[in-house]
């Protein structure tokens, strides 16, 4: 309803600078000369502007729409190589034998983390 009542008004703005401005006016372009209302020439002028900036904002999504295709595919591409990668990688490594992390040691731990309360790195003190 909202569209409607906006453009009704716009439809009665133009109608009321048309009535205002329909004074013949003499247009001269290169080798063409005629006369024509002075309300025509400014709507038609507006409405060259329009399609103008029309035609550049079409051209502009255009360019836009096609970086963002060759991106999606440039996306589609990684995502295969990555997936040809984590499949190599896979065989590579359920081929090699997996050692038990350690450090070298074969170390059995009583403690629990909820028992280890002495902190990582003790401050230095001098002794004295």
């Amino acid at each position: 309803m909202l569209y409607v009542i906006l453009m009704g008004l716009i439809a009665l703005f133009i109608a009321i600078f048309a009535l205002q401005n329909s004074t013949p006016v003499e247009i001269s372009f290169l080798v063409w000369h005629f006369s024509m209302s002075l309300a025509l020439i400014i709507l038609g002028c507006l409405l060259l502007g329009f399609v103008f900036a029309s035609l550049m904002t079409l051209k502009i999504k255009a360019g836009h729409y096609m970086k963002d295709r060759k991106l999606k595919n440039q996306l589609r591409d990684l995502e295969e190589e990555k997936a040809q990668w984590e499949k190599q990688e896979k065989r590579r490594t359920a081929s090699i034998p997996q050692a038990p992390r350690t450090g070298g040691y074969a170390v059995k731990s009583t403690k629990t983390l909820k028992d280890d309360k002495a902190p990582i790195i003790q401050p230095f003190r001098p002794k004295e």
